[in-house]
């Protein structure tokens, strides 16, 4: 039984996730998106999962360069979000937020709450988006965790639950 549109995308409101601004070069051009549809895929070896729409500017960028970071968002990074969410085109976007290129030139947001850097190793094409598959090459991560999450068309904070 399929469910209707609608239903699957209130379903999907409800799903809490970490805000992230994929990131990206081809010869010499940045590019950049919001994402919350990034996962780990597992440990050994540390691979993640980040799903790019086919229309969205960084798509075959980053297909074709094959490296990508994600740059997982602070909770006090909210703007940085909302500029790669369509607030400002290309290499506009990396104006808001304290960004560098990493020596092996992919451009990485330095005050993210955490830098994943990967090597696409498999995209699957799935209806309007690619699944693409990364091996971890690199990580630099933030001592203080206070992640921004996207919950119901809102940014949201975690908190601890009280103790039962």
């Amino acid at each position: 039984m399929n469910a209707p549109l609608v239903d699957f995308k209130s379903a999907m409101r409800r799903l809490t996730a970490t805000v992230s601004v994929v990131s990206c070069t081809r010869d010499g051009e940045w590019f950049g998106m919001t994402a919350t549809a990034i996962t780990s895929v597992c440990a050994d070896p540390p691979t993640v999962l980040v799903c790019v729409n086919g229309a969205a500017a960084i798509h075959n960028p980053l297909v074709e360069s094959g490296r990508f970071c994600v740059n997982v968002l602070r909770i006090d990074q909210q703007e940085i979000s909302a500029t790669f969410g369509g607030k400002l085109k290309g290499r506009d976007r990396f104006g808001v937020g304290d960004w560098s290129l990493s020596f092996d030139g992919i451009p990485i947001l330095t005050d993210a709450q955490a830098n994943i850097v990967a090597s696409a190793q498999k995209v699957l094409p799935f209806g309007t988006h690619s699944v693409i598959i990364g091996a971890v090459d690199r990580v630099l991560v933030s001592e203080k965790i206070a992640p921004l999450l996207y919950e119901n068309g809102r940014y949201m904070r975690s908190a601890e639950l009280a103790s039962a």
